[in-house]
């Protein structure tokens, strides 16, 4: 038969009590603890310890505050390393310059060579395929074709300004060389574009385009760069990108272009 423990009652040290049956020695003697408490809601604050002699422990302000608060709670190692840390970024490393602001200058200064070396990088780089010698391109390629002006806007400028088919058929020969000159791919083989007969009352012109390209290279050129398709698609674009105002004097009709 198990023996009957008796009753006792712990104070705590905030004023708070519970009752426990437990065996407990009064010195050194053997005993094993057996604890079946009837805890207060404020008991949940208290950590109870029932060493070799009867007695009782509670935690410390500290430790209770980082219990209801551990997003806040840190330890005297951390407050430690954090002050260690601002002390030695505040040390002064010459005159008045502090070594934060020593870190901050180096960065700095990294990006700023960074962004010069990308622009000189940039200035003096030189695309291989601008290196061209106009000297070695002799063999011509020719292209013909036609296209028509605006009726309305030659006959109104023909009318009120006199507009000489000479001054008109330089202004489209100069039009025509604009366009090939600014080319990207076509622009270093042109050579010239001529107007030979206007038509119709100067308004159906006649062109003749004249490429040259270096003898090397004229097979591959003809059949891709300097094709038929490609020389035509340029201007056709052109033709395009103009604003659609028909009144203007040079203004070609995209439609009416062909060439061969």
């Amino acid at each position: 038969m198990d023996p009957v423990l008796p009753l006792y009652t712990i104070n705590g040290n905030d004023g708070g009590s519970y009752s426990t049956n437990e065996w407990v020695t009064t010195g050194n003697g053997d005993g094993v603890a057996y604890k079946n408490s009837e805890e207060t809601e404020r008991d949940n604050l208290l950590t109870v310890q029932v060493p070799a002699s009867n007695g009782e422990m509670t935690l410390s302000g500290h430790e209770v505050e980082a219990q209801r608060n551990p997003a806040n709670a840190h330890t005297p190692q951390e407050i430690s390393s954090t002050s260690r840390v601002k002390r030695e970024l505040s040390e002064v490393v010459f005159w008045r310059v502090r070594l934060w602001m020593v870190i901050i200058s180096i960065f700095v200064l990294i990006v700023v060579v960074i962004i010069i070396s990308l622009v000189v990088c940039s200035a003096i780089h030189e695309d291989p395929d601008e290196k061209f010698d106009p000297s070695l391109f002799k063999v011509p390629l020719f292209f013909n074709g036609s296209f028509q002006l605006s009726n309305k806007a030659f006959e109104e400028e023909h009318s009120t300004l006199n507009y000489s088919s000479d001054a008109l058929t330089a202004d489209l020969q100069e039009k025509l060389a604009d366009i090939y000159r600014s080319s990207p791919a076509l622009g270093r083989y042109f050579s010239k574009a001529e107007i030979h007969v206007l038509r119709n009352s100067s308004v159906i012109a006649d062109y003749h385009l004249t490429f040259l390209m270096p003898e090397e290279q004229q097979d591959q050129l003809t059949n891709f760069t300097l094709s038929r398709e490609m020389v035509y698609n340029v201007f056709r674009q052109f033709l395009y990108d103009q604003e659609p105002d028909s009144s203007e004097l040079l203004y070609i009709d995209p439609l009416s272009l062909n060439m061969s």
